[in-house]
């Protein structure tokens, strides 16, 4: 079917405008929230936890239960006194309800469960946080693993369409003469891995937009780069046990792993209230009546309105208690030792966290002076071989080292993006705000370094080999 013109126009503009968004940061986490199994997953824990206050206080408050029976009954009395003759077998129908309301005035068992909720609750709450945080963490470094990705390519493409260019010239000189057959074979062998290079970097590609996709849960399609010029400067404040001190008080791992050592804590002491007795203070009301024709079982039917104290004592329950107790109490310790040494791993994190961005700083600016400096070195060594003062293996290692110095420079930048999440995450204060923040270093009109136009040999056929000159 042959489409006329303006309806082929029209639809090429709308695939065109479909292709022109491309996906920033800000959306894909926006995306994440709502398709990502796992913080779904952590959503729905946080909300179960929360209600571990409310269950633990429930055993502090009263209780009403409401009780009845209905039921067909055969009274048979155990002797009968004489002078009865009648038949002393009565068949009657019960009906019985109760209504009972108990407050507990002393049960140090249900204290304890109540402050072990409390602490559950937290708890919940903070690994809330910590998901949290770590699913802006996971998006960030999904998205920017997939720039790293397009940009690792570009530059794997630009330098195998190079030293595409260069086995060309190789080849050339060869046919004429100016340079011996082993110049053409280290071009060659150049071009050869640059295209290895240039397909495991596809490869990579792929791989870091279906990590992305799995994210979002959708495909990524095409993505907002970096701005040239994001800000990558120290953190700030410039002392790390400023950032300590931080990750000391807000991390949610830390907060997660104390708020776990009290509810282990609270289970230790209700584990221990076994030994204690409990009391309550109950009222209830029940109606009896009984359909039958025996006096004896009538006088009975009626109401019976009771308040009272109950207490109640388990003395020896088999050593259950003492074992329970014991077991809490080792529990309650092996608690607190993952609370110390969690404490020590978020602060070696941000510590760590904090060398690597200022570190980072450092070497994005390092990185793009290497770059200029790599790029001057390949200029200078072009123009030394085109006059004969330098040969062809200085030229493909100055592009060698040209292209690893971007490679390197891109490498730096996305470096110093994520270590400065982590540095935000490891001090408890990475949020959707900072994704916002960081969605402001992304710019809609730039684009990723690309090849230049260069005809190369498709990956499943082999470069030309090289002709030997007649003689």
């Amino acid at each position: 079917m042959r489409l006329h013109r303006p309806a082929l126009t029209l639809l090429s503009l709308a695939l065109l405008a479909h292709s022109a968004h491309a996906l920033d940061l800000n959306e894909a986490y926006t995306k994440a929230r709502q398709n990502d199994p796992d913080w779904l997953a952590a959503r729905n824990n946080y909300l179960a936890g929360r209600q571990e206050s409310a269950i633990g206080l429930g055993g502090l408050l009263p209780t009403v239960v409401a009780s009845g029976s209905v039921s067909q009954n055969e009274f048979e009395p155990a002797s009968v006194t004489p002078p009865a003759t009648a038949a002393t077998t009565s068949e009657y129908d019960a009906t019985q309800w109760m209504v009972k309301a108990t407050q507990p005035l002393f049960r140090a068992d249900s204290w304890f469960d109540y402050q072990r909720a409390r602490a559950s609750s937290s708890q919940a709450e903070a690994a809330y946080r910590s998901q949290e945080q770590e699913l802006a963490l996971r998006v960030s470094q999904a998205y920017f693993s997939v720039l790293r990705a397009q940009e690792t390519l570009a530059y794997a493409e630009s330098e195998e369409a190079a030293y595409g260019r260069q086995l060309d010239q190789a080849q050339q000189r060869f046919d004429v003469g100016l340079i011996a057959i082993t110049d053409v074979l280290e071009a060659r062998a150049s071009f050869d891995g640059a295209r290895a290079n240039r397909i495991s970097a596809e490869a990579n590609l792929n791989s870091a937009q279906e990590n992305l996709a799995v994210i979002i849960g959708e495909g990524p399609g095409k993505l907002v780069p970096l701005k040239p010029d994001a800000p990558m400067v120290k953190p700030v404040p410039a002392d790390p046990e400023a950032w300590v001190g931080l990750a000391r008080d807000r991390n949610p791992d830390l907060i997660a792993a104390r708020k776990n050592y009290e509810t282990a804590r609270a289970a230790s002491r209700q584990a221990t209230s076994g030994f204690l007795p409990t009391v309550d203070l109950y009222a209830s009301y029940s109606d009896l009546d009984r359909d039958s024709t025996s006096p004896a079982l009538t006088q009975q039917n009626g109401t019976t309105t009771s308040v009272g104290l109950e207490a109640n004592w388990v003395v020896f329950a088999g050593g259950r208690t003492y074992a329970a107790s014991k077991q809490a109490s080792y529990r309650a310790a092996a608690a607190q030792d993952v609370a110390v040494g969690t404490e020590k791993q978020v602060v070696n994190a941000t510590r760590t966290a904090f060398l690597n961005v200022s570190a980072d700083s450092y070497r994005v600016e390092a990185r793009k002076q290497a770059v200029a400096s790599s790029e001057a070195s390949l200029e200078a060594t072009q123009a030394g071989y085109e006059v004969g003062t330098r040969n062809i293996v200085d030229v493909l290692l100055a592009q060698r080292n040209t292209y690893a110095a971007k490679r390197d420079y891109a490498a730096a930048r996305y470096d110093y993006v994520i270590n400065s999440l982590r540095l935000k995450a490891s001090s408890g204060q990475l949020s959707e705000v900072d994704i916002r923040e960081l969605n402001g270093w992304l710019d809609p009109n730039a684009s990723v370094v690309s090849a230049p136009d260069k005809t190369v040999a498709p990956p499943d056929e082999p470069a030309p080999a090289p002709v030997k000159k007649k003689r």
